[in-house]
């Protein structure tokens, strides 16, 4: 309804009048907030005439635009009340109904829309006015590094080298502005007279480290920023043409650049860093005004001087590369990654030349180590520090460090699951070397494990290292094909080795990661390259005119996984037939094994990783690659020996007969444990859509956080937190306090013992486990739900049972449609827990009279194998290859509204029509870079979803809907999502929960969200820990340690035990001391760490101690899945390094059959490694140190306890280490337990559980 306003006062804006029917529209009268999904009316105000008398903002009327009608009736009932009225800028205004409609589209737009509170808008219009205006003429723009000369005194400022330099006579070099809304400084160049296109260097404002300024030695003032990474370079025609339609008109029409031009191109990728000189002195007033908007640090006047040194001309470069060609290859990258990571310069690299020379005749290996070291040191020496004091103090320790550890203090032997792995960071400008450090391994690396070094991993991202991301005025296309492609296409040259494209796995094709190889000698193959390589992998004959699919089958040999056993052709068959129909199998991507090969894959994983040793129960069900075949292999008791039968769902390409006879069984998961249950963003948007409550999601929420805050009163609770988080695994933490719990120690919160823990290193890891989840909690809201699991759906195989012969006979009892089983055990004891729900029916316990193939099956949900459509599709379109599904039992988070399952036509693969070649998969990895919309699809959804009163049934929703079901199989069939077709959101701003993702929110940019994740983030803050200086690896080292040894709570709580075991429990000094190298090894392999998975390579940016013992990264990102990624790499890091010091430096034995004389030895070396790192815990590393060293006493005691109890040897199940309860990279689906941005996390079964009182089955409600 329009109603028509008069009388304003000329000097009211539309903000004014805006706030002042706010306050009457959304106050009680008119408003009821306790109301499901309510949210303010929005309402538009419209003045009609804009500008009045002298240029004032209005002519004393306007429009009120209300979409409801009978609010707006009440409204108008309510201001011709008498003593009713609505006051602008305290003047009474005159109301009236319009005779006038306002349009259907206007109307639905603010029934839809939330209202946005006008201030925030006002101010953030008022300075874009008032920025716009300025932008400050350049006469110089320079490219550069910052250095200092070797004789230059410490307290000198650095100099700045003048690689490239941009000066035109012709007009003025550039222009500076502020683009606010965006976040960025744009210098635009060119000439509007002469050319028809500009181009554009652009930095966003938070990759400005500092500012500084002064006046060079001609008067010109100048001004220099420090960059974290190169700014990007866009060209674009300065007069193009206009449709009238906006979508058309911003779209695409900048282009996305490498370098300005062919000198630029020699010399960008290592001198990014900007200096700039003004035409006019005036200009800085404008240029503070702007650096203190946008928030960028100004360090002030400072004089830096400025030379021409010429340190990457090609006649300076081709010098030195030849000359890093001839060391050997380990030695030659860390070189070039000195240089191409911009640590040092071609002069500074030249002064070390004669030293690297003869450490690399001493002991190449050695002299890599010593450079990947001196790597980490650069990025926080001391400003007084040279660089040559900083490689000889680097050399000088980690000499003292080799020559002090025995040849028995070797790391353990690297596991065939992981490998030294060297990594490759491509962006649009530079080339960024990493490693190696420990990667998950896959089939075809594992086969040629001897020759790892010709094996890379090669990322493409944006200069920040992060995922591609650009505004849509952007087309990146030219610079994909052209700077990406090159490199696919003809490969990469590191160090004097050519590397050529080899292929990806899916999860690293949606990351944008691939392995490249170089050509090598095999003494029974003969030369090697990556043709021969990808060829002998099987026969894709069958989908090689389809280049994704030809390409999504190769990338199963790449998948991360770990080895098992190997069986022959007669131990397994493929002729096991699928149950149901197409396209909707109810067995779609599952085989069977038999207990015998069960347990015998089971052996090999434990073998690999003793801590699962002690776990009671084996698991039921693996997800495996073999040879052509993927899926999921269950348990069937009816098979005999050692046995697989596989169907041909799973059969993805033919395998080489050869290939064959002898083939391994490789694990990208065991599902042991029943997985937390969670809700997540899209599971929340879509419950409140379907009738549930938002307060009873935040009764959930505050449930969460109440354990969460408690569980350090209390040991027993804050082991089952790290459990059910899988936090501090790699350092066994929990399994530390489990066993000082058994030996009495208390938190100090509880009254159980006088025993109390006192470390406070434990106590810090705590805290940061408790940020960790409460963050994933408000920001993810990745909410746990209690009593509820999250278990891998297989399928009952009853029916494949009645179609066998020998059981033609027997009575087989099968799940019917809509019936599940389930039943959760923990794999280290318990009792199981039958599951009995509703919303689906559930059988609970089997009967004992019939043959039931899922009857001993546990910690998965199996589903029907009957009726027309299986169950897995109806929910998010999933299969039984290794998706989980929630199982729930909270009544309150049961819809009260049924939706029939989606069902969207996958289309037809792009065929091509002829053999695909590499070119081709090459040219779909550089479309998929361009085209992967898959999470900004759903990130849309969400948003819109939470910005429509309509939420997920939204027409816009159910649209991006269908094109999140594109999304998923692009990488299959080739076919990407039309971005013309893709809604946009509503409004401007986002909700408020997305704040999380911005490192500068502002008030403008972001509306409070009515929606339940709106309260769940406003719901409660969180402080971040802070750890102490000393925890990272560029700070100082904390206060002395005066305490006596061995005098904390801890070790008090073991000495009896100790006692027992050694005879004595106190250290000599000299023995305590002799440990100093072993820990110098390891904290230098922390600082690396702590160093390469930082969220930013920066020298302020590094991870705490206590980050990588808990397994979390506390720094905000804007890309949540990058600091997912980061996160995993770093644990996987992590874990090697802590098993490298247990298994090999403290030689904790692992066999079954360990001896009393070697566990003892063993708890002799970790009670002394303890020691150390009580004593120097001020130290940068000592604390961790110190905790690798207690898991190794904890394990050691319990050893020897089961020893004394067996009698001889150890049996059966070990006891001892800690479990490492994380997911194996899912490579096929990319950990589907891990949400992309706005991506629905789980396959949710809206059922309730509680445990099965009765065999009967429970009625469906």
């Amino acid at each position: 309804m329009e109603i028509e306003v008069s009388d304003l006062k000329y000097s009211a804006t539309v903000w004014e009048v805006k706030r002042a029917f706010a306050q009457v529209l959304h106050s009680e009268l008119f408003f009821n907030r306790d109301a499901h999904k309510s949210r303010p009316v929005n309402f538009r105000i419209q003045f009609k005439k804009e500008g009045g008398p002298g240029s004032l903002p209005n002519d004393g009327t306007a429009t009120l635009i209300i979409p409801n009608r009978k609010l707006a009736d009440d409204f108008l009932r309510w201001a011709f009340r008498k003593g009713n009225h609505v006051k602008v800028s305290g003047k009474k205004v005159w109301l009236r109904a319009s005779d006038k409609r306002p349009s259907r589209a206007m109307v639905e737009s603010l029934k839809k829309t939330p209202y946005m509170d006008p201030t925030a808008e006002e101010e953030r219009v008022a300075l874009v006015g008032r920025i716009g205006k300025i932008g400050i003429i350049l006469d110089a723009i320079q490219f550069g590094v910052y250095y200092r000369r070797p004789d230059d005194p410490p307290e000198a400022n650095r100099r700045f080298s003048n690689e490239y330099e941009i000066r035109r006579t012709d007009t003025f070099a550039g222009k500076l502005c502020f683009d606010y809304n965006h976040k960025l400084l744009r210098i635009e160049m060119g000439n509007s007279v002469t050319e028809y296109k500009s181009t554009h260097i652009v930095t966003d404002t938070d990759n400005i480290k500092k500012v500084a300024y002064g006046v060079n030695a001609a008067g010109a003032y100048y001004v220099c920023f420090e960059l974290y990474c190169p700014p990007r370079f866009e060209r674009q025609e300065m007069y193009r043409s206009y449709t009238g339609e906006y979508s058309k008109d911003n779209k695409g029409f900048r282009e996305r650049l490498t370098f300005l031009d062919k000198p630029h191109q020699s010399v960008g990728p290592f001198a990014f860093q900007l200096r700039i000189l003004l035409n006019d002195p005036s200009g800085k007033n404008d240029l503070k005004t702007l650096c203190h908007e946008a928030g960028v640090r100004s360090s002030g006047r400072v004089q830096i001087d400025t030379d021409i040194c010429g340190f990457y001309r090609p006649e300076t470069m081709r010098p030195v590369r030849a000359w890093i060609k001839r060391f050997r290859w380990p030695v030659a990258f860390q070189l070039e990654a000195l240089l191409r990571n911009g640590l040092l310069n071609t002069g500074e690299m030249l002064d070390l030349r004669t030293d690297i020379e003869e450490l690399h005749g001493e002991d190449p290996d050695f002299a890599a180590d010593v450079l990947r070291h001196f790597f980490e040191k650069l990025q926080s020496k001391q400003r007084s520090e040279t660089v040559v004091e900083c490689f000889n103090n680097t050399l000088a320790k980690d000499r003292e460090v080799r020559e002090s550890l025995s040849s028995e203090d070797a790391d353990a032997p690297e596991s065939k699951g992981t490998l030294q792995c060297f990594h490759v960071i491509v962006t649009p400008t530079r080339i960024l070397l990493e490693g190696p450090y420990d990667t998950q391994s896959n089939r075809v690396v594992r086969k040629y494990h001897d020759y790892r070094e010709n094996f890379i991993r090669v990322e493409f991202r944006d200069e920040n290292r992060m995922a591609f991301r650009w505004p849509k005025e952007v087309n990146s296309a030219s610079l994909i094909e052209q700077r990406f492609g090159t490199i696919l296409k003809q490969g990469v040259e590191i160090a004097g080795r050519l590397f050529r494209f080899l292929g990806y796995s899916n999860s690293g094709l949606r990351e944008h990661t691939t392995w490249f190889m170089s050509d090598f000698e095999h003494p029974d193959e003969g030369l090697l390259t990556p043709d021969r390589i990808r060829d002998s992998l099987g026969n894709f004959s069958n989908v090689n005119t389809i280049p994704s699919k030809y390409a999504a089958r190769i990338a199963q040999a790449f998948s991360g996984t770990d080895p098992s056993v190997r069986i022959r052709r007669d131990q397994w068959d493929d002729q096991l037939a699928d149950l149901g129909t197409k396209p909707f199998w109810h067995t779609d991507g599952q085989g069977t094994i038999s207990v015998g090969l069960r347990d015998e894959i089971w052996d090999v994983l434990v073998k690999a990783q003793p801590d699962k040793a002690k776990l009671i129960l084996k698991p039921s069900a693996y997800q495996i690659r073999f040879l052509g075949f993927k899926g999921i292999v269950v348990v069937d008791e009816t098979l005999e020996g050692v046995y697989m039968r596989l169907r041909p769902t799973m059969n993805k390409f033919k395998a080489h007969a050869d290939d064959e006879t002898d083939a391994e069984i490789e694990i990208a998961k065991a599902f042991i444990y029943p997985g937390t249950a969670r809700l997540c963003r899209p599971l929340i948007m879509v419950l409140e859509d379907l009738g549930v409550r938002k307060e009873a999601m935040l009764d959930l929420q505050n449930l969460a956080k109440t354990v969460v805050v408690t569980a350090s009163d209390s040991m027993g609770e804050t082991i089952n937190l790290l459990r059910k988080h899988d936090l501090g695994n790699s350092f066994g933490l929990r399994y530390i306090l489990e066993h000082l719990q058994r030996a009495g120690m208390c938190m100090r919160r509880e009254a159980s013992s006088p025993d109390v823990m006192d470390n406070e290193f434990i106590l810090r890891l705590v805290k940061y486990a408790q940020h960790h989840i409460l963050h994933e909690i408000k920001h993810d809201a990745r909410i746990p739900i209690p009593n509820a699991h999250q278990l891998v759906g297989v399928a009952d195989e009853g029916p494949a049972y009645m179609q066998r012969e020998e059981y033609k006979d027997k009575e087989v009892f099968c799940l019917r449609k809509s019936e599940i089983f389930a039943c959760v055990e923990q794999p280290d004891g318990g009792e199981p827990l039958y599951v009995k729900v509703q919303r689906v029916r559930a059988i609970g316990k089997p009967p004992d009279d019939k043959l039931c193939f899922f009857r001993n099956l546990r910690n998965v949900v199996v589903l029907p194998s009957v009726g027309e459509r299986s169950l897995a599709s109806c929910l998010a379109g999933g299969d039984v290859d290794g998706d989980e599904f929630l199982v729930i039992k909270d009544p309150t988070l049961l819809p009260t509204t049924n939706a029939d399952p989606a069902s969207y036509d996958a289309g037809d693969p792009r065929d091509i029509g002829r053999p695909s070649t590499i070119d081709d998969i090459c040219d779909f990895l550089l479309e998929y870079m361009q085209s992967d919309v898959m999470g900004l699809v759903a990130d849309q959804h969400l948003k819109i979803a939470d910005q429509s009163s309509y939420g997920t049934f939204d027409q816009d929703c159910m649209v991006l809907a269908r094109l999140c079901s594109q999304a998923v199989d692009y990488p299959k069939n080739g076919v990407p999502v039309n971005l013309e077709s893709m809604p946009e959101p509503l409004i401007r701003a986002k909700p408020d929960w997305k704040k999380s993702e911005d490192n500068d929110p502002r008030p403008s940019d972001y509306y409070e969200s009515t929606r339940a994740l709106g309260a769940l983030f406003r719901n409660f803050e969180i402080k971040p820990p802070h750890a102490p200086e000393s925890s990272y690896p560029n700070g100082p080292p904390g206060a002395p340690v005066t305490d006596p040894p061995l005098s904390d709570s801890i070790s008090r709580v073991l000495r009896p035990a100790i006692l027992r075991r050694l005879g004595h429990t106190d250290n000599t000094d000299a023995d305590v001391a002799a440990l100093a190298p072993l820990f110098e090894h390891y904290a230098e392999e922390l600082r690396y760490i702590c160093l390469t998975h930082a969220l930013a390579a920066r020298a302020d940016v590094r991870l705490a101690e206590e980050e990588v013992a808990v397994g979390t990264i506390l720094a905000k990102c804007t890309q949540p899945r990058w600091r997912r990624e980061r996160m995993h790499r770093m644990r996987v890091h992590a874990g090697q390094l802590v098993k490298g010091i247990q298994r090999g430096r403290l030689r904790a034995p692992t066999a079954k059959d360990a001896g009393e004389e070697e566990l003892v030895g063993a708890l002799r070396r970790a009670w002394l490694a303890w020691d150390y790192g009580m004593r120097n815990r001020a130290v940068f590393g000592a604390r961790s140190f110190g905790l690798i060293a207690l898991g190794v006493v904890c394990e050691m005691l319990d050893k020897l306890d089961k020893l004394d109890i067996v009698g001889g040897h150890l049996e059966m199940d070990e006891v001892g280490e800690h479990d490492d309860n994380e997911n194996v990279e899912d490579d096929d689906k990319l950990e589907k337990d891990v949400e992309l941005e706005g991506e629905m996390s789980d396959k949710d079964v809206s059922i309730d559980l509680e445990p099965e009182a009765s065999p009967t089955a429970s009625e469906l409600l």
